[in-house]
């Protein structure tokens, strides 16, 4: 038995119902009542002025798009009564989604229907009966002055409305299949609230004042949408790059830890379709002996196509392969490059519209080729090829240790197959056992250059973890080790070594003001300045968040404090302007030094009481 959701055009049936029905509500309300338009410029600049509200939304986590049509909606009742106010509200309702339309573009002709539809009647009977309920309880229309008894009214009417507007919403979310408890989420509710008092005084400013403040009005209220849609934008940027790095590195986690290429791959196409939406997936593996493409992975609508073969000099996939840099093909009727004459189609499928294709190179080796397809146009964008290209650089990884690991399973089993077949034949043929044996210990041999090559592979990605991936200084695993050696061949040989413990002032203000991105500039710029004043010999390491330590071998106390105060100088007189205008940057230094103690733990902690001097002091200065 089919779920409900299952009924086709289901949404688009009760969205056209839902328009009808109110639509022949209103009619008969406007003909029962006689109603008349006394300024038919004002009821038509509502109409624009709600079009204009509704077509700047911005982004909401899992409702779409939130705006601040609140304002409309309520400040038509507080104006023109709710008769009037259903209309405006719904021919704008209905009108809005049509000029949105590059929201609506890959969505089809359905459900921008349902949303004009839907939209116009559901907002249109909110209004209606918020209006109604309103004048029915003594409300004020026009609204002139806000007394207690209109206030309170207001509260809770705004309260009913977005009760009445989440119900509707939820309805046609489950009609559609969405998780309908979306519909009752709190950041959309908080922002169709906090419009409110925007729609009070807009309707205070109409009703009082002449058409010069209500055009200024007007203005400061396009400037606050405006303003909201620019941090709303900021914000899913933010989001957006935030998600795909994560995204990345668990995608990068979940293909290196299979070790068996047909699996690796099946798992490439299952992450892959996590990271972004498309129709078509390629995989292709680039055979260098053959010059040609083995396509291990082809999936389209008709599902999992059977592997092939074809030579690099056909399509796009050989044209990313032979030139090693990826393919990106927006819209297919405004190509008018290379790729759209090389485009490679299978059998009889649709068009393809827009396309990404990007080398999978390890070591500036071409191992291989992904692409994704749509039968959308404009379905991918710049920051989907980076996307692509930063996943194709994990899969270029795990291939390559997933090859070298089918490498030694075979020369694995060739060595227990030929011990196997010399071992039946050791009491026949002893002499032709000591020859096997040889060839046996070749092979032994061989795997074992093998497992030297990887425990080589092995210690430089070991050495790779040494370094704090962000100022590229050591980092605290790599200063335990060296801080320990540096101190016991101080004591051994009985010379001095200092240890300085240094720290950013004020850096989380840094962050706080300017974003984690201009702290972690400034982190950078501080590593590199560090590195031009120490000598190849010191220590310098990143010990945590704003925290450096230096350690400083045949270096007295005195000397050590004069580095870190040409060091202190230098951050700052530092042009930091360049990172940020407005930003500057101190930082502070604790100096301690061995003889007398020649004790890790000892050393940090006395540098690190110094550094507290210098903290309570007033930072911005060595302590020694």
């Amino acid at each position: 038995m089919s779920k409900i959701t299952d009924i086709p055009y289901l949404s688009l049936i009760y969205a056209g119902a839902l328009a009808a029905g109110v639509t022949a509500v209103l009619v008969f309300f406007s003909w029962h009542t006689g109603m008349l338009i006394t300024d038919p410029v004002a009821f038509a600049g509502f109409i624009v002025f709600g079009i204009a509200i509704a077509s700047y939304g911005f982004p909401a986590p899992h409702v779409g798009y939130v705006s601040l049509d609140r304002v409309v909606q309520f400040a038509s009742i507080l104006v023109f009564g709710a008769l009037q106010a259903a209309w405006i509200v719904g021919i704008a309702a209905l009108i809005a989604p049509l000029l949105a339309w590059d929201r609506v573009r890959g969505s089809g002709l359905r459900l921008t229907l349902v949303r004009c539809l839907h939209n116009a009647g559901m907002l249109a009977l909110v209004v209606l009966i918020t209006g109604y309920l309103y004048q029915f309880f003594g409300g004020s229309v026009p609204l002139l002055r806000l007394d207690p008894h209109d206030l309170l009214l207001i509260v809770l009417l705004a309260l009913f409305m977005q009760l009445l507007n989440m119900l509707l919403m939820a309805v046609i979310a489950w009609m559609e299949g969405y998780d309908w408890l979306h519909a009752f989420g709190i950041f959309a509710a908080t922002v169709d609230v906090a419009a409110i008092p925007l729609a009070v005084l807009t309707a205070l400013v109409y009703n009082r004042f002449e058409w010069p403040v209500m055009v200024l009005f007007l203005i400061v209220l396009a400037m606050i949408v405006l303003i909201v849609r620019r941090l709303a934008d900021t914000r899913r940027v933010l989001e957006d790059k935030l998600d795909t790095l994560t995204a990345v590195n668990r995608v990068g986690r979940a293909i290196s830890s299979s070790l068996v290429l047909d699996e690796l791959l099946e798992m490439v196409f299952r992450e892959c379709r996590s990271l972004m939406s498309f129709e078509i997936f390629i995989l292709g593996l680039y055979d260098e002996s053959a010059h040609s493409i083995d396509v291990r992975l082809h999936h389209n609508p008709k599902g999992r196509q059977p592997p092939r073969r074809q030579d690099v000099g056909v399509g796009h996939l050989g044209w990313v392969i032979s030139h090693n840099k990826p393919a990106f093909m927006r819209n297919w009727e405004r190509e008018t490059g290379e790729l759209k004459r090389i485009l490679y189609q299978i059998g009889d499928t649709p068009q393809t519209q827009s396309l990404i294709a990007v080398p999978m190179t390890y070591r500036e080796r071409v191992l291989g080729v992904l692409s994704v397809q749509s039968y959308s146009a404009d379905r991918f964008d710049e920051s989907h090829v980076s996307l692509l290209m930063n996943f194709a650089s994990q899969v270029a990884v795990a291939i390559a240790n997933a090859g070298l690991f089918a490498e030694l399973e075979r020369s694995r089993h060739e060595l227990e197959h030929r011990v196997d077949e010399r071992t039946r034949d050791l009491a026949a043929k002893n002499d032709e056992l000591r020859a096997q044996t040889e060839r046996a210990n070749a092979l032994a041999v061989s795997l074992r250059a093998a497992q030297r090559k990887i425990e080589i592979e092995l210690a430089k990605s070991q050495q790779e973890t040494r370094r704090d991936e962000l100022t590229g200084l050591f980092n605290r695993r790599a200063l335990d080790e060296l801080l320990v050696k540096e101190v016991n061949r101080a004591q051994r040989y009985q010379r001095s070594l200092a240890v300085v413990m240094a720290d950013i002032d004020h850096f989380k203000s840094v962050n706080d003001h300017f974003s984690h991105m201009v702290g972690d500039d400034v982190l950078r710029a501080i590593a590199n300045i560090l590195r031009a004043a120490c000598r190849s010999l010191d220590v310098i390491a990143r010990y945590g968040g704003e925290e450096f330590l230096l350690c400083f071998p045949e270096t007295s106390r005195q000397n050590a404090a004069a580095v870190c105060e040409k060091i202190r100088q230098q951050v700052e007189s530092h042009d930091w302007s360049k990172i940020q205008p407005g930003l500057t940057v101190t930082i502070s230094f604790g100096v301690t030094a061995a003889p007398p103690e020649y004790d890790v733990d000892t050393l940090i902690a006395a540098a690190d009481q110094k550094l507290y001097e210098a903290k309570y002091s007033g930072r911005n200065r060595v302590c020694a």
